[in-house]
């Protein structure tokens, strides 16, 4: 059985999902594919976000929703992360040439660990070379393959063609003709379990 993952990686939720897809095969020895979804397409503009309002001087710290879900899933949120803003075109393209090697998974793994914990620009195409080293066999041909675009096709934009394929949040699971969008360890374990038997 594969279990298809739609996701991006300037998604805090998609690095949290990279571990439950790890969590997931160790314990129901299942394969996964990850499908690369453009939650900002490069022609798309990237609005700031608004300022947040100043809390009340007496009101105790809380969690965000994001902070809580790295918990929940038995991780520390990142303390930093790569530029604000990220384009991933570039990083999908490269994990498309690692899925031929058989190895993107594991690449994929690299490039949200390098983003979301080591703060790295990972749209750049000689740090992305960089982090296949000693996974991907032909480092040359994965530098070719995304400065010419191979799998450009294979790239699901937001919002239009995203929502027309049925994913509006990344990282969403398709398990047993169902989707999981964002959902904690023990729902994808749930849903799992039941499509096994």
């Amino acid at each position: 059985m594969t279990v298809k993952v739609a996701h991006d990686y300037n998604c805090g939720w998609c690095w949290i999902g990279i571990l439950q897809i790890e969590r997931l095969q160790a314990e129901f020895g299942v394969e996964f594919e990850l499908i690369p979804y453009e939650l900002y397409p490069l022609e798309m503009e990237w609005p700031d976000a608004p300022p947040r309002p100043e809390p009340p001087a007496n009101r105790p710290p809380t969690l965000s929703r994001f902070q809580l879900a790295c918990y929940a899933s038995g991780m520390a949120p990142p303390v930093q992360k790569g530029p604000p803003k990220l384009r991933t075109h570039n990083c999908h393209l490269a994990t498309e040439f690692a899925k031929q090697e058989g190895v993107h998974l594991e690449y994929a793994r690299r490039l949200y660990d390098a983003y979301w914990v080591e703060g790295t620009d990972i749209s750049q195409v000689e740090e992305l070379c960089r982090l296949a080293k000693g996974l991907v066999s032909d480092i040359a041909g994965l530098r070719e393959s995304v400065n010419q675009e191979v799998f450009a096709d294979r790239i699901t934009e937001f919002n239009t063609p995203a929502y027309e394929s049925g994913v509006y949040n990344v990282p969403t699971f398709f398990i047993g003709g169902q989707r999981y969008a964002e959902q904690p360890y023990a729902v994808l374990a749930a849903a799992l379990q039941r499509e096994l038997g």
